[in-house]
């Protein structure tokens, strides 16, 4: 599946891809909001889950770029 390919899914349909075809690479969380960090083929995904409504809010794909800072700021490569 290509990323042009995954944006054209519905919500629904991205979230099932995700759990079928995802790698869970990380996750990075606030007090109100958890994002799950996957990769699906040669692209990204971050599943957002909004605690005040149980739910996935926001499914937002990505090849490289600074969504990605968020993740590696916590990694030490000294």
């Amino acid at each position: 599946m290509t990323l042009k390919i995954f944006n054209n899914l519905s919500h629904d349909q991205k979230m099932f891809t995700v759990v079928d075809q995802g790698v869970f690479l990380d996750n990075y969380v606030t007090a109100h909001i958890r994002m799950n960090l996957y990769a699906v083929n040669k692209f990204f995904v971050e599943m957002v889950y909004d605690s005040n409504v149980n739910r996935v809010v926001e499914v937002r794909s990505f090849k490289s770029g600074i969504q990605l800072d968020k993740y590696t700021a916590h990694i030490n490569l000294d």
